[in-house]
């Protein structure tokens, strides 16, 4: 059940930042400072209870008196709301590119039901099963608001729309917020929550991409060159396109050569000149940055296995104690005890 489940303590901000840019005074003042209060126990390693995220919704609601207030949170989102995935949507050249980082990352912001997506008809779609249960009318309509604000402020626009969004909740009474919210067809009492974009909005070009994020990535791919003696511009390519290759999940030859515009043979040949081997070279970046992570500490273990490109968390576990014979949490101690 979602119950049992957690969303991103970032999020405690994005609900923040709605109230600090509409406050209220009085007796309903007071009570959303009490909220305050709870949201800012929240941090971007912490996660917030599916029960707590709800209840904040619901206050929230209830206190400005609008139904349909996570239409009007999700206009307030920003990249530092989105820990990790804000981060790696930044670095994306193109929407369909931040869009797959979506898909893949969502679980750090919202646990449980995972979204699938499905491509026909010239849109595509993402859908929220109901394995875990349903969540709420606010949470529901603060994820998709969210997902259209983004969308417009990756590409610096705001009009761009979806084609068509449907919600499990039953329709309203006041459609009005979502035809100036939306703007689309939107379709009530749906067996699962769902978001189509067209595909034509896939091209467009990443515009408020982030500059020092850009460099962060290269400073990373760079930093990978140490695993190598006298790493030449080929690999620094090299290291850059397989952390983009285990970001997306993906971290094969022929994926990386598929991101160089270059065939798998030829990579290989090109790595053989230089007596190295793809799949040592993986392993190597892999424990290079998970060390590397782990001693930040800015990022949790469930992130740093997804930036690695492994499925599941306990399979970064797994392969962290067979390099260094320790769990990445006793490396992590080990480290933080002898600084």
């Amino acid at each position: 059940m979602l119950v049992n489940f957690n969303v991103a303590g970032d999020l405690a901000n994005l609900l923040l930042s709605y109230l600090d840019a509409n406050p209220l005074v009085g007796d309903r003042g007071a009570e959303l400072d009490q909220l305050r209060i709870k949201l800012a126990h929240y941090n971007a390693n912490a996660r917030m209870p599916f029960v707590d995220w709800w209840n904040a919704l619901e206050v929230i609601s209830r206190l400005y008196g609008k139904p349909y207030i996570g239409l009007e949170v999700g206009t307030y989102i920003q990249p530092n709301h989105c820990g990790i995935l804000g981060y790696l949507s930044l670095s994306c050249e193109y929407l369909a590119e931040a869009l797959q980082r979506f898909e893949r990352f969502q679980r750090l912001l919202y646990e449980g039901n995972a979204a699938s997506t499905r491509t026909e008809g010239g849109v595509i779609t993402f859908s929220w099963p109901f394995d875990h249960g349903y969540s709420t009318r606010e949470s529901d309509e603060t994820l998709i608001s969210c997902l259209v604000s983004y969308v417009n402020m990756l590409v610096g626009k705001d009009s761009l729309r979806p084609a068509k969004v449907g919600f499990v909740h039953s329709k309203p009474e006041n459609l009005v917020p979502y035809s100036k919210l939306l703007g689309c067809d939107v379709e009530f009492g749906c067996r699962n929550t769902y978001i189509a974009f067209p595909l034509s909005m896939l091209s467009l070009k990443i515009e408020k991409a982030d500059p020092a994020l850009r460099a962060l990535l290269d400073q990373q791919a760079g930093a990978l060159l140490d695993v190598l003696p006298n790493g030449d511009l080929f690999e620094q390519e090299f290291y850059k396109y397989v952390l983009r290759a285990m970001q997306d999940g993906k971290p094969t030859m022929d994926e990386v050569a598929r991101y160089m515009k270059i065939s798998s043979r030829t990579l290989h040949r090109r790595l053989e000149e230089r007596q190295l081997v793809f799949k040592q070279l993986l392993k190597k970046t892999r424990q290079q940055l998970a060390q590397q992570y782990l001693k930040e500490g800015r990022l949790t273990l469930s992130e740093i296995a997804l930036l690695l490109g492994y499925s599941e968390q306990s399979a970064f576990t797994r392969a962290f104690k067979a390099w260094l014979d320790e769990t990445p949490l006793q490396f992590q101690k080990r480290f933080r005890a002898a600084k």
